[in-house]
């Protein structure tokens, strides 16, 4: 696996992660309940579309390797 892949999967939990933050903890950063809990769901989604982007990849770069065996 590339050193991009890796890069692609761990930003896509670092993403997760400061989503799920946001929603569960108490307001920070002068944001109301709802901006904060508004802002955690968005970056979630990003962070699940970033998820399916690298593991296209990887699946596209593992097909790529497969098909050069032969």
């Amino acid at each position: 696996m590339s050193l991009m892949n890796i890069l692609g999967f761990a930003m896509s939990f670092v993403y997760l992660g400061i989503g799920f933050f946001l929603l569960l903890s108490d307001e920070l950063l002068n944001f109301s309940s709802l901006q904060q809990k508004g802002l955690g769901a968005i970056i979630i989604v990003y962070g699940c579309a970033r998820f399916y982007v690298a593991l296209k990849k990887k699946r596209e770069s593992e097909m790529d390797e497969n098909s050069g065996d032969e």
